[in-house]
């Protein structure tokens, strides 16, 4: 028990680590850290749109749309994981850096890799990343390699759609989940 609850602790110091490395960037840097998201962003999407024709008229037809790059590992009983994207407002064709953090409370077990697109169709939804956000949420997970499901309480056709394109690992869980969203200051305009 005080091994995983050691992995756990180590797990959470490196995502507070990863989330505040941005802090201090030189231009240079946070040109290329926007052109790395970017780049990451476009690729999920054409991943995506590849297994599903109809998802880019569905992004077209939206009021915005988030990308993120995910990292979660979950063992019993907790799980964390964070990430970055790009939140891009269609309205005012800006785009907003932010970061993602991950907590889970419940069962399951393993580690995964994942990109999530979130299609916003609600001015709400909107002002939420143009905030920065949280979120709790119930759900159920498991993926093996580059193939997953994922079901959850948040998230529903007039608000927002959210779609998964795994990069690899493999996991099974069934928890709570707290999903925290902040605005990355020093690359967002």
């Amino acid at each position: 028990m005080m091994v995983v609850k050691m992995k756990v602790m180590n797990l959470i110091l490196l995502v507070m680590f990863s989330l505040a490395s941005c802090a201090g960037m030189t231009t240079s840097e946070i040109i290329s850290k926007r052109g790395e998201l970017d780049l990451m962003a476009k690729t999920a999407i054409d991943g995506l749109v590849k297994k599903d024709a109809e998802l880019q008229k569905k992004i077209d037809d939206s009021l915005g749309y988030a990308v993120a790059n995910m990292k979660v590992t979950k063992v019993p009983i907790v799980g964390a994981g964070g990430g970055e994207g790009v939140f891009v407002d269609k309205e005012t064709n800006k785009r907003i850096y932010f970061t993602v953090s991950r907590f889970d409370i419940g069962s399951g077990w393993g580690a995964r890799s994942y990109k999530i697109l979130l299609v916003l169709n609600s001015q709400e939804m909107i002002k939420r990343f143009r905030e920065g956000t949280w979120e709790f949420q119930a759900g159920v997970e498991a993926s093996a390699g580059t193939s997953a499901a994922e079901g959850s309480s948040g998230g529903n056709d007039e608000e927002y759609t959210v779609h998964i394109l795994s990069d690899g690992g493999a996991s099974a869980t069934a928890t709570a989940r707290v999903i925290t969203i902040d605005v990355n200051e020093d690359l967002s305009d």
